[in-house]
């Protein structure tokens, strides 16, 4: 049902090879496949691990051939799950289930999303306040964070962090793979499109696990600081925006979500 995908400098992880995580095929029903982009990988101990090795690949490239390569395969998935190597899953109190990574497996077959990701922390400092609720983002001048009080499993969203989501088969289609073409600039590009194509075309069903946080352990990518802190200018998000909107199926195009991205998009995009 589900395959995990990422870059990585050789063999998985140790705190992922664990049967609490993704090691073992049948706890998981699921297939790994990572990137090596330092060292190629001979370990063939977990049979449902694939080890691709791109040397020096970037992470969005790196992303694209996995995806390709998991597209190219007999088996489809339901579940396309792009991760960073360093992530680890903690469940809050308010989890059923004592095991994170079941929790969320369970919870993307109960509710089927198009997108879904979790709350999530960087070397150490809770995130939170880095989730959005939907009926704040064009209503409020400041952008709040939501307080969790909801007792479903998940809550909608507009931005989710690139280190953990999944991807609906159906979804992923439209909204992979990564647009890489602006990777000199800046690494945060590729997932300011994606949230857009998300947000644009699946706006109610992109989600978070509310009692899931990933914990990004390393957080080793770089931003490119061409400009400011690598982050987008007002410009080159109206050419992303301008990307998006053209690569949209027509009937999209003519949404009231399209509509309102046009007129407020950027101020959205750059929160």
């Amino acid at each position: 049902k589900f395959v995990y995908m990422m870059n990585t400098e050789q063999c998985l992880p140790d705190h992922l090879a664990s049967s609490e995580a993704i090691g073992n095929a049948t706890a998981c029903d699921c297939e790994v496949m990572e990137l090596s982009y330092k060292r190629p990988c001979n370990d063939t101990s977990l049979r449902h691990v694939e080890y691709l090795y791109g040397p020096s690949t970037s992470v969005g490239i790196g992303r694209n051939m996995l995806y390709e390569a998991a597209m190219a395969r007999d088996q489809r998935f339901l579940y396309y799950i792009i991760m960073d190597d360093d992530v680890q899953l903690e469940a809050k109190d308010t989890l059923k289930i004592p095991n994170p990574w079941r929790a969320f497996e369970r919870s993307l077959l109960l509710y089927e999303p198009a997108v879904a990701g979790s709350t999530w922390t960087t070397n150490g400092k809770r995130g939170d306040d880095c989730l959005w609720c939907l009926k704040t983002i064009f209503s409020d001048k400041k952008h709040l964070g939501c307080k969790f009080s909801s007792s479903s499993d998940f809550i909608p969203v507009v931005h989710f962090d690139a280190a953990f989501s999944a991807f609906h088969r159906r979804a992923a289609a439209h909204i992979l793979p990564y647009v890489t073409t602006f990777e000199n600039i800046s690494v945060i590009f590729r997932q300011k499109i994606v949230v857009m194509k998300a947000e644009i075309m699946f706006r109610g069903s992109v989600v978070a696990h509310t009692s899931v946080t990933a914990l990004n352990t390393k957080h080793r990518e770089t931003v490119s600081k061409v400009k400011g802190e690598g982050r987008p200018t007002s410009s080159e998000l109206l050419t992303l925006l301008e990307m998006v909107e053209n690569g949209l199926p027509e009937e999209f195009k003519r949404s009231s979500v399209a509509r309102e991205w046009r007129e407020h998009g950027v101020k959205h995009a750059h929160m």
